[in-house]
């Protein structure tokens, strides 16, 4: 199994080398330019006031745009990083598996003398350690930044969000990889699993004006991500339980799914 995980990592070793370096660049040049919005941060908060109150839960619902917690959650965390990695899990997540099934070369990856269930664990490991070289990469390309800018935010705080990041993202994925794995639903993976990211999303931020959403935004990770109160460290670290259930729940559904696959 651990000669399979390697052979799909170096198979992607140029897509993972693009991801980092498209995460790094981003992380940097957004975060770089920090010290001249400091410098303005009381004529730009004003100026923010004046937003109405969902396009402001959009962006992170914090009060306070140009703090070190403000703006390291609107332009980093709370947006971006969820996107980009949500993208790259996404892929992932309906690649591994839809890839072989576009191929057509599924037949001969079933037929091969290893068993079912450490194939689909080997894909799924590949997916989730190729997500952490990418999501480590970001959280150390912030942690320098933050301190060449002087942001004054603890990096106990950034190993923290950086985690609930990967994992907000690996629960993405993992929906993807569940309807992949059955065979008859690629593109429906793709569909599905950008709704429950984009729609969590949604949902969460317009939640603190429409208050209604705010039991349908419960369903969806989005809702126990939380990045400004990790930040604040404030966080309900139980939060986490809602993922490693999504994750074993989409694991346990891939493996019964891929189980039953015959060779066509």
């Amino acid at each position: 199994m651990i000669a399979l995980i390697k052979w799909n990592i170096w198979q992607k070793r140029w897509g993972i080398m693009w991801w980092i370096i498209g995460a790094v660049s981003l992380i940097f040049m957004t975060l770089i330019f920090y010290p001249t919005f400091r410098n303005q941060a009381a004529e730009l908060q004003r100026s923010f006031d004046t937003l109405p109150d969902a396009a402001v839960q959009l962006f992170g619902g914090s009060t306070d745009f140009f703090s070190p917690v403000g703006f390291l959650n609107s332009q980093i965390y709370f947006i971006v990083l969820p996107l980009l990695l949500g993208i790259l899990s996404i892929n992932l997540g309906n690649g591994l598996i839809g890839k072989e099934e576009q191929d057509k070369t599924i037949d001969n990856l079933l037929s091969k003398p290893i068993s079912r269930t450490k194939l689909l664990t080997a894909k799924a490991f590949s997916g989730a350690l190729i997500l952490l070289i990418v999501s480590v990469s970001a959280a150390l390309t912030t942690i320098a930044t933050v301190k060449i800018v002087k942001l004054d935010i603890p990096l106990s705080r950034i190993f923290a969000i950086s985690l609930i990041c990967y994992l907000l993202n690996l629960s993405f994925g993992a929906v993807a990889f569940a309807i992949s794995a059955t065979g008859r639903a690629r593109v429906a993976s793709v569909g599905v699993s950008m709704t429950v990211a984009l729609g969590g999303y949604l949902l969460t931020s317009l939640s603190g004006t429409v208050k209604w959403l705010s039991t349908p935004s419960k369903i969806l990770p989005f809702d126990y991500y939380r990045s400004e109160e990790i930040l604040q460290g404030t966080y309900r670290w139980r939060n986490i339980i809602y993922f490693i259930c999504l994750i074993a729940i989409c694991g346990f559904v891939s493996w019964f799914s891929f189980r039953k696959r015959d060779l066509s």
